[in-house]
């Protein structure tokens, strides 16, 4: 769940944090179809849901609740980064210079590096747990880590305290059993991917593997870790591909596609791969896996907009956040 500025159709793609629904009983044909607009004009940066489907939608410094065809707008006083609604209600936002901010009650109450000790008031990303916890990114290139709020309490990991090998903590996901999978980036090269359990331990998925860069991170609801691999950053043009990996069975696998991958990758509510790319450079379009083989996207069939980021909704329904509003594709 965050914010990236990025070209036209380039995604940063989530799953949706209510995993509650069995991914099976959703509908296995895949739309590319737009079949809705909404806010349109505005700029929506981010989206996530409450356990009744009402959508939560960060646009600048404004929380707007959705629901039916009924908006309600809140100030957060600052631009929202990232926003992750638990199962209690609560709406946690990662702002830009506020801190974390709680919203409940219809009231917002911040945490920030004064009144809570944070690294720093810039929050790059948020996720709600299972158990009413809250765990976000207070970091940046060699400062801070990764953040746990119960309620009374903060903890930080840092390469210090723990086995991480890099502060920088971009992007972060939970899954159903309340197990934080999450990336450690910040130097090239050096980018790994870190699981913490439900009893507390640390543990590097694939030990010693690295990556170059993580251009995008997510899990399926097998609890496996997917990560799109970026070497934009490389002044070795053409030397590095990049690809998409799978940790199963305790190693990271590639999962191979006849296609160039874009970095940008999400894993839907039926554990459908959702990958960004071209062929030989033909045009920009997404290639989704179902688990057997490819489907790509038509040309032309996307809104010329800026996406800055997309999530599926608890039906399994994609929802684009653009600089024109939201464009949701209807999956069931």
């Amino acid at each position: 769940m965050k914010y990236f500025f990025l070209f036209v159709i380039a995604l940063c793609f989530l799953s949706s944090c209510d995993e509650t629904e069995p991914f099976n009983t959703f509908n296995s044909s895949i739309s590319f179809e737009v079949s809705d607009q909404i806010l349109d004009g505005e700029k929506v940066a981010c989206v996530d849901f409450d356990r009744d489907g009402n959508a939560w939608i960060a646009s600048g410094s404004s929380l707007i609740f959705y629901e039916g065809r009924k908006f309600k707008t809140y100030d957060a006083g600052s631009a929202i980064l990232d926003v992750s609604v638990g199962t209690d209600g609560k709406v946690w936002l990662a702002t830009k210079d506020r801190g974390l901010a709680l919203f409940s009650g219809e009231k917002f109450t911040y945490y920030t590096k004064q009144n809570s000790g944070l690294p720093r008031d810039l929050i790059i990303a948020v996720e709600a747990a299972p158990d009413g916890s809250v765990w976000f990114s207070s970091s940046a290139h060699q400062l801070g880590g990764l953040m746990h709020f119960d309620g009374k309490d903060f903890e930080l990991f840092t390469p210090e305290n723990s086995i991480l090998n890099q502060n920088l903590i971009i992007d972060l996901k939970i899954d159903r059993l309340g197990n934080v999978f999450f990336t450690s980036e910040g130097t090239v090269t050096q980018a790994k991917v870190f699981m913490i359990d439900n009893r507390r331990r640390m543990t590097a998925l694939g030990g010693e593997t690295m990556f170059y860069w993580i251009g995008s991170f997510d899990i399926n609801s097998k609890s496996e870790a997917i990560v799109a691999t970026d070497h934009s950053l490389s002044s070795c043009g053409g030397c590095y591909t990049n690809a998409v990996h799978i940790y199963r069975k305790n190693k990271w696998s590639k999962l191979e596609g006849d296609f160039d991958v874009h970095y940008r990758m999400f894993v839907d509510k039926r554990d459908y791969i959702w990958v960004q790319g071209s062929k030989k450079g033909d045009y920009q379009s997404f290639f989704v896996f179902n688990g057997e083989e490819w489907r790509r996207s038509p040309k032309d069939i996307f809104p010329d907009a800026f996406i800055y980021s997309a999530k599926a909704d608890p039906h399994n329904n994609i929802w684009f956040c653009t600089n024109d509003g939201i464009y949701i594709l209807n999956q069931s």
